[in-house]
């Protein structure tokens, strides 16, 4: 049986700008009980030498090798290696708030019956900057019903999950890769209950090459068996008008969206250089002018009115490995 408390599970594929930000969030927890489990999913850039290196210099870090299989394969190779009664997850791109763990393993000791626990996020862009907090529902019942109508209720890279739960139900299921974790906690939810704590335990990345803003058809094709599968496994009716909701084409990710996030925020600063960023690629687009149009306008409220959004601090690890 493993001393440690927590075992952490990160997936890991070509993420060499972020990874060492991403370990050393991890590694300087205020709970100490932990180890770390980086499942190297193939990559092809210099993750693999990162992840030798921290493993050298911290005997909390454990390093697992494969061909690429996938964030499913990868998240479920990680869960295979779990001993420690309480799994942790954690993206390569985030960062972690130091008192995360701690804030976690107390709520989960103080509540028996709860088998995953979120937090809050704060969304920040691919150099740090702040975007948006993200608050999710706090209670089972207003998580399980978000979730039935695909409002994703935890956020899987700040989830801490008990280890005979994710067993129970079988781990990530391939089937519904792009949309692994909405059905996980789905599933969990029949077995015991979900919660979330208010505070924001994670930076959470947002950034062109994040999973979060792929899989396109796929995923939404996805969302639908899953809707069906889960549904029909409850004794619920078909949700017809979510399913048509999955199917209609939906606003691209980038510098736009990024944009409207800070600026709905107060933070102009970081909606401005989204937006020049936008401007450089596609000056005529119409989403282009309406947007800036959105953001000038929100600027103006906030000179008005001093509108500007607190944001907790962001860990700064920049002189990492």
């Amino acid at each position: 049986m493993s001393e440690n408390r927590i075992d952490v599970v990160m997936s890991i594929y070509n993420a060499e700008r972020y990874l060492p930000e991403a370990i050393q969030s991890i590694l300087h927890q205020t709970f100490p009980q932990f180890r770390l489990i980086c499942v190297d999913d193939g990559s092809t850039d210099g993750s693999a030498e990162i992840l030798d290196r921290f493993a050298a210099a911290d005997s909390r870090v454990e390093i697992i090798r494969q061909t690429n299989q996938g964030v499913v394969g990868a998240a479920n190779a990680g869960v295979a290696a779990c001993t420690a009664p309480l799994i942790a997850r954690m993206d390569s791109d985030d960062i972690a708030m130091p008192e995360r763990f701690a804030k976690q393993v107390e709520f989960l000791d103080s509540h028996p019956d709860v088998v995953a626990v979120g937090a809050g996020i704060l969304e920040i862009d691919s150099s740090g900057g702040a975007l948006a907090v993200v608050q999710y529902p706090t209670s089972h019942e207003q998580i399980d019903s978000a979730n039935l109508v695909l409002k994703s209720a935890i956020a899987n890279p700040v989830s801490m999950l008990r280890r005979t739960a994710i067993e129970s139900v079988g781990g990530y299921r391939p089937e519904f890769a792009w949309v692994e974790d909405l059905d996980l906690w789905l599933r969990l939810a029949e077995v015991g209950k979900l919660a979330n704590l208010p505070e924001v335990l994670l930076c959470y990345r947002q950034h062109a090459a994040s999973g979060t803003w792929n899989g396109g058809v796929t995923r939404d094709e996805r969302l639908v068996s899953l809707l069906e599968e889960t549904y029909a496994r409850r004794g619920l009716a078909r949700p017809e008008q979510l399913i048509r909701k999955c199917r209609r084409p939906r606003s691209p990710a980038g510098p736009l969206k990024w944009a409207k996030k800070a600026s709905r925020q107060g933070q102009w600063e970081i909606a401005c250089k989204h937006l020049r960023s936008q401007w450089g690629t596609n000056p005529l687009s119409a989403r282009t002018w309406s947007t800036t149009i959105e953001v000038a306008a929100r600027s103006a409220v906030a000179c008005a009115f001093g509108k500007r959004a607190q944001f907790p601090p962001i860990p700064s690890y920049r002189d990492a490995a």
